[in-house]
């Protein structure tokens, strides 16, 4: 059974044609319907439409002007006829024609009594009856177009009229003033370990985490007591400047340390509008090298000729590593060297040991061997020097002593020797020691054939009164190497196989040497 379809509210038909612009009246295919009034009356055939023609609707809220000062522009196409127990769908156009959004957008239709609703897209919302259909569109953007579709089954012929309103709000009249807000961070950096004699270099990074400029920002620091600047400040202020919404800076100062320890220290950054904000603590620690060095000889007395041994132990008594760690042994102008241990150079007189690194508490052992070149003392010195660590020294004293060894030697100068002629006996006496002999006294015995007749040399000789008997004044000293002379006469008084003895005496010997030389006299 077929029917036409009549819009309620803004309507026209055209056979095959889709219309923007609606003269807004009611009306179907062929003419106006007649007055509701007169419905019931009027008995006249409902024409048949061409199949394929569309029937429209449409308005626009508030003006009736889509083109004119609307806001809201709906737009309803279905097919002019159909049939009862068949699907008939129809589709709802919904446009926002402002340059601004449009909230609450909600259509309502109102369904006639002979059409029953299978589906619509999208759904149908809370307030939907079977007479009344309802969809919230919400908010639509500038000039967008929404599209709702229905679909159902008219159960009974006759007209079957769908009329949609729509109900909208415009947004408020608002201004919107944007409030800002600067917020500082401040992110300290600094070693976490330096050496006494190191600079401490210290980094604040300062960040505007916030919505506004920070203006005339400063850090704040003050240093522990131990910490100062290069120019021996404890309180420091460094400007930043402005910083804009997330913007960084990065300022430094360079510390030192005038003591050891550990050193902890926040920062404060501050900023116009009683901006402040605190740093992360951070920790240095300052440590030491403290050198230690010892000299041990071998002896400390020994005789010339033997060599004296040294040994040189450095040690890093102090909380840090002795770098660059270098041993200087100065040799004395009486000795020579005659090894060292490995690693040593010798330039002039002094033995270079370049050690290195010394960890805290850890030694080095070195060793020396010198040989004295003289008697006397044999002062040796070694200095120990490091990065950051004061030089510290070491020096031994050692007696280089000698040992005199007295050699007695007796000549005669002619032999044989006729009785009646002279001989002369030489006395020799030679220190083949490394030391001086002291207090030489040498004393000649005659045989009863011998007959004195005078003596010579570097001391006085004296006659016994038996005339057997020659006694030379001790010699005080007798240089190592050196030698003495003595001289005595006697003649050969009767022909025999004669001995001339000489005893000598030293302060070292323990006992007299006796030298006896054999002389043949003839007649």
């Amino acid at each position: 059974m077929a029917f036409t379809l009549y819009g309620c509210g803004m309507f026209k038909y055209e056979a095959g044609v889709e219309h923007d612009k609606p003269p807004y009246y009611h009306g179907h295919v062929e003419k106006e319907p007649p007055e509701r009034h007169m419905r019931s009356h009027v008995h006249e055939p409902a024409p048949e439409p061409p199949k394929s023609d569309m029937c429209t609707a449409d308005l626009a809220d508030p003006t009736n002007e889509k083109d004119c000062c609307s806001v809201i522009y709906l737009q309803k196409m279905g097919p002019c006829s159909g049939s009862v127990g068949e699907e008939y769908c129809y589709v709802i156009k919904v446009t926002n024609l402002t340059n601004k959004k449009v909230e609450d957008v909600e259509v309502t239709e109102t369904l006639p009594g002979n059409f029953s609703v299978k589906n619509s897209t999208p759904e149908m919302g809370p307030g939907s009856t079977a007479s009344v259909a309802k969809w919230f569109l919400g908010e639509m953007a500038p000039q967008e177009t929404r599209e709702i579709k229905v679909c159902g089954i008219p159960t009974q012929s006759g007209h079957m009229p769908f009329c949609a309103k729509v109900a909208y709000n415009l947004p408020g009249a608002c201004i919107d003033p944007i409030i800002t807000e600067p917020k500082l961070t401040i992110a300290k950096s600094a070693p976490a370990e330096v050496s006494l004699c190191d600079v401490i270099p210290i980094t604040f990074t300062v960040t505007n985490t916030g919505t506004g400029v920070a203006n005339n920002i400063k850090v704040k620091e003050v240093l522990p007591d131990g910490l100062q600047t290069q120019d021996g400040q404890t309180d420091v202020t460094l400007d930043v400047g402005s910083l804009h919404p997330g913007e960084s800076r990065d300022v430094a100062l360079t510390a030192k340390a005038v003591k050891t320890g550990e050193f902890k220290n926040t920062a404060t950054a501050v900023a116009d509008g009683n901006l402040s904000a605190e740093s992360n603590t951070t920790t240095t620690v300052v440590r030491q090298p403290v050198l230690a060095i010892t000299k041990v000889a071998s002896n400390d007395k020994v005789f010339l000729g033997r060599h004296i041994s040294y040994d040189i132990v450095v040690t890093n008594q102090g909380d840090g590593p002795a770098t660059s760690t270098v041993v200087e042994d100065t040799v004395p102008n009486n000795a020579s060297v005659v090894n060292a241990s490995q690693g040593a150079t010798l330039l002039g007189s002094t033995v270079t040991w370049n050690v290195g690194t010394i960890q805290p508490q850890d030694s080095q052992k070195l060793t020396l061997t010198l040989n004295p070149t003289g008697l006397g003392t044999v002062k040796n010195m070694v200095v120990a020097r490091a990065t950051c660590a004061e030089a510290v020294s070491a020096e031994t004293t050692t007696e280089v002593l000698g040992i005199p060894a007295i050699l007695l030697e007796v000549i005669d100068e002619n032999d044989p020797i006729e009785v009646g002629g002279n001989e002369d006996y030489k006395i020799i006496v030679t220190n083949q020691g490394s030391d001086t002999g002291t207090n030489i006294k040498v004393t000649c015995v005659l045989e009863d054939e011998m007959q004195y007749v005078s003596s010579s040399g570097p001391t006085t000789g004296s006659v016994s009164a038996d005339g057997k008997t020659v006694t030379f004044e001790p010699l005080p000293t007798l240089a190592s190497k050196a030698n003495a002379t003595w001289k005595v006469v006697v003649k050969a008084l009767s022909e025999g196989d004669v001995r001339f003895k000489v005893i000598m005496t030293e302060d070292c010997l323990k006992r007299p040497v006796e030298e006896t030389e054999a002389t043949n006299f003839y007649d």
